[in-house]
């Protein structure tokens, strides 16, 4: 293990940025999915650094192959091992020889089966590393992530801009559809990790890399256990890193069946539910239970924190339709957050832009068929955004809403406030023609980096968790960065 801090910094660094790779198991013709990344290498900014190493091939790809990574007249920085378990430790005994920092392995077949051999397979590749400089990710995993420079295999896109959200996932399935689903909500990512079995470098490693790393604002996890790592020792470095970045937990397994579909996903030995949920409590990370959670919570902290910041949980609603204004009341409620009557004054301002009959001007704001007219649902938006009652907004849409132009306007009120602000659409999977029209205005809130969300309760939820946080914080005495 690195000593000090900068050390461990300049460590992992090479993780996320080697200059040399080496790819043992390599071959054009392997079924074995990690095959299909090796193309991508080779329009890579590692195209003349990357080596394939198998004894069967001269060259693959184009690629000089080299029988061994000892053979390779290079410094290796990473080396991807794609091979069959019972090849696995002999190739690592290479590693270790040639001085590899980095090995990651991709084969499953250890802890997780259930079975003694794969445990003592484990056990064989953590003595051969043994008081040396090699470290292990994995098995049973995809290895790290880097957006800036498009470094990953996995098999989603890698398009978009990178930003400060860097994760670490037990699973590689979920890795690949976080990333996926982040280049279509534009999540933007800085690192990544896939550890699967972590039986060496664990969750608090990379949990402390990203703490002290400067490039990463939001952490997120998913985890169904503490790896290698005491989960004692998860509890400390949590209790360090939320007081300066929020950390976002999806622990996977929280029933009695997850947990065992757990342990024959990642070995991950049963823990008790109550005991995260405390930990979490206890330090202020951000537990949810599921993907769309994880997905909206995420999104939320990544564009709402610690710029736009709510002072309290005061919601403002303004929409069209008194239903529409009593459902989201009711889920809003549900998740502890307060919808207060405006202030008088914001009242009487809203009354004289509205009729007097079938609307609602205290909060939620009811527009009813006025709403439809974009001049006075901006108008009231933006008197419920100055209302100082107010610490967050929330414009439910209709699908007659859904055009750029009236995006458009309603942004340049988002433009001159620093409470949240984010909007609820319609259901835009029900109907064809309004995904289609969407996809324009989904252009203009990317690249403007506004909140919005598909569901009532998606919104609640993710609103709310961002304010626990903010307690949090305020409860230790600690500013938002």
């Amino acid at each position: 293990m690195v000593k000090d801090q900068k050390d461990f910094e300049e460590d992992f660094d090479s993780l996320f940025y080697p200059k040399h790779i080496a790819f043992i198991g390599a071959s054009e013709s392997s079924r074995l999915g990690s095959m299909m990344y090796l193309p991508a290498f080779k329009n890579s900014i590692w195209a003349s650094t990357f080596y394939p190493i198998n004894p069967k091939h001269d060259r693959i790809l184009d690629w000089k192959c080299y029988p061994s990574v000892l053979d390779v007249p290079y410094s290796i920085d990473t080396a991807y091992i794609s091979l069959k378990t019972n090849y696995i430790a002999d190739a690592l005994k290479e590693c270790v020889e040639k001085r590899i920092k980095w090995v990651i392995i991709f084969a499953s077949g250890f802890s997780e089966t259930g079975e003694i051999k794969g445990k003592k397979m484990e056990e064989e590749l953590l003595t051969i590393i043994k008081g040396t400089k090699t470290r292990l990710i994995g098995p049973n995993c995809l290895g790290p992530l880097n957006a800036e420079l498009g470094m990953a295999m996995i098999f989603s896109s890698q398009k978009g801009n990178h930003g400060g959200v860097s994760f670490m996932s037990q699973s590689g399935g979920h890795l690949t559809q976080l990333v996926d689903v982040g280049y279509k909500r534009d999540i933007r990512f800085h690192y990544g990790i896939s550890f699967g079995n972590q039986i060496d470098l664990n969750c608090v490693d990379f949990l402390k890399y990203y703490r002290q790393n400067s490039d990463t604002t939001l952490i997120v996890a998913y985890l169904e256990s503490s790896g290698s790592a005491r989960t004692y020792d998860l509890f400390l470095e949590l209790q360090k890193t939320t007081q300066v970045k929020p950390v976002i937990l999806w622990k996977g397994g929280y029933t009695k069946e997850g947990s065992r579909a757990a342990f024959s996903h990642t070995g991950a030995l049963s823990t008790n539910n109550k005991l995260w949920k405390s930990m979490a409590r206890q330090t202020g990370t951000v537990l949810v239970r599921d993907n769309e959670e994880f997905w909206n919570t995420i999104k939320t902290f990544e564009l709402l924190y610690p710029n736009y910041t709510p002072k309290g949980r005061n919601i403002g609603i303004i929409t069209p339709g008194g239903g529409a204004s009593v459902n989201v009341t009711d889920l809003f409620s549900n998740q502890n957050l307060q919808i207060p009557e405006l202030s008088s004054e914001s009242q009487l301002k809203i009354a004289k832009i509205l009729p007097d009959i079938n609307v609602s001007i205290k909060n939620p704001i009811d527009l009813g068929a006025s709403g439809f007219i974009l001049d006075v649902f901006t108008k009231c938006i933006d008197i419920v955004a100055k209302d100082p009652k107010i610490d967050i907004i929330i414009v439910p849409l209709w699908p007659d809403h859904i055009y750029r132009h009236v995006f458009s306007r309603m942004i340049n009120i988002r433009d001159s406030t620093y409470k949240p602000f984010a909007f609820c659409l319609p259901n835009i999977a029900d109907d064809k023609d309004l995904a289609i029209r969407f996809n324009s205005a989904k252009k203009l809130l990317h690249k403007k980096r506004v909140l919005y969300f598909l569901s009532f309760k998606n919104a609640a939820k993710s609103i709310s968790l961002l304010c626990d946080y903010i307690e949090f914080l305020k409860s230790r005495n600690i500013s938002p960065m």
